[in-house]
């Protein structure tokens, strides 16, 4: 009993919606689409920025250079200014992999970055990626550019 009586109450709602549905959709093409360009015309898709749209280009490294041995505990690394950049990702590990990180900055605004503390005999891997702020986050920052640098002492020369 109570499946039939389910099945008219379905049967009576469909025959009582089936017209409002059918006016409704004649509506929407005359009536709510004019609703719908109005509102549209108020609050009107962002148009993207074409040279937010482009991340900056790859750092050259200038210094050390690559494989070179430094003495001391400290060096100075250098790269050229990169066009469109306003930042740069800097970042020096004792791994290819940049796992155990001695320095790193985020946010570094010059093209040369101090590193010290260094140990002797050691080998120490560094990159530089250049960042546009302004852009649009899935073309903020450039390709990292990576080079790596030996400490004077016994281990680096085995």
């Amino acid at each position: 009993m109570k499946t039939i009586v389910s099945l008219l109450a379905f049967a009576l709602t469909l025959a009582l919606t089936s017209t409002s549905v059918a006016e409704e959709g004649h509506a929407a093409a005359g009536g709510h689409g004019d609703l719908s360009e109005k509102m549209n015309s108020l609050f009107p898709p962002k148009e993207a920025d074409p040279s937010k749209g482009h991340a900056p280009a790859k750092a050259k490294l200038v210094g050390p250079a690559y494989f070179s041995t430094v003495s001391g505990d400290s060096t100075e690394l250098s790269w050229e200014a990169v066009e469109g950049a306003n930042e740069y990702h800097v970042q020096v590990a004792t791994d290819p992999n940049f796992k155990w990180l001695v320095a790193e900055d985020f946010h570094f605004k010059a093209t040369k970055f101090p590193v010290s503390k260094l140990e002797t005999g050691k080998h120490y891997f560094w990159r530089v990626a250049g960042v546009k702020v302004d852009n649009a986050s899935t073309h903020r920052k450039a390709f990292f550019a990576t080079s790596m640098f030996a400490t004077a002492g016994t281990a680096a020369a085995k």
